[in-house]
């Protein structure tokens, strides 16, 4: 557990109510960053940018599709292709079987893996995708997405780099001697962990399953099914 995550924890049970009470009521407020796209978009801008398609799909399913279905049981004719606003075909592209996310994964396994040959294949895999944009003026680290807001150009010079999310080993045992007991406890369980899959025989299985977008993906997910089961109000 990382400490965000112990204070985020802590934080919340401190304040949480009476889990007795089952009919309690519950009003909830997602607060999320909007799309991004600079002169220069990196592993950041990717992130958010996933996250954005994400409950942009929500926001389709909430106040088109789910109107459409209600028409179509009623009896009501209604000429209109959710289709044509659909982003599934991005959200494959980013988290798909053989999506960005995946190849960069694959990448931050390999010894030699970089952010050039994770370019390279992203290309070549996904070369009649209709979103994902190679031009001849890229250089051979960039790539272009063309998200349901817009066109985004991405550098992904240190994208294997910050996708790899393992401080130094000498760092890690540095910080379980630490004095103060929160901390030391939290980077016990950090090494221990480390150490498990060095030993594990699905190594690069578990490693693959540590890094940033994964775990990106994992909490993501887990947001959008909350959100899914929830009655939905969108202020944009």
């Amino acid at each position: 557990m990382t400490q965000p995550t112990y204070l985020r924890v802590n934080a919340n049970q401190a304040g949480n109510g009476n889990n007795d009470e089952k009919n309690t009521g519950c009003i909830s407020l997602l607060d999320l960053f909007g799309f991004e796209t600079f002169k220069k978009n990196g592993f950041e801008q990717l992130c958010i940018n996933y996250a954005n398609e994400h409950l942009q799909n929500r926001y389709i399913l909430d106040n088109f599709q789910s109107v459409k279905d209600d028409y179509e049981f009623e009896g009501i004719d209604i000429d209109f292709d959710c289709s044509t606003i659909n982003n599934s075909e991005i959200l494959n592209l980013v988290e798909g079987r053989m999506g960005l996310i995946s190849i960069m994964n694959e990448e931050c396994v390999r010894p030699s893996g970089n952010s050039s040959s994770f370019v390279y294949k992203a290309k070549m895999i996904h070369k009649d995708s209709d979103h994902l944009v190679s031009e001849k003026l890229h250089r051979p680290w960039e790539f272009g997405v063309k998200h349901f807001a817009d066109t985004v150009t991405y550098d992904a010079t240190d994208f294997v780099e910050r996708n790899t999310d393992q401080l130094p080993l000498d760092l890690l045992e540095c910080a379980t001697k630490c004095t103060n007991s929160i901390i030391s406890t939290q980077f016990d369980a950090l090494l221990a962990e480390r150490q498990v899959l060095m030993k594990s025989t699905r190594r690069k299985h578990g490693a693959m399953s540590m890094t940033i977008c994964s775990k990106f993906r994992k909490r993501l997910a887990g947001l959008i099914e909350h959100v899914a089961a929830t009655k939905t109000r969108y202020v944009r």
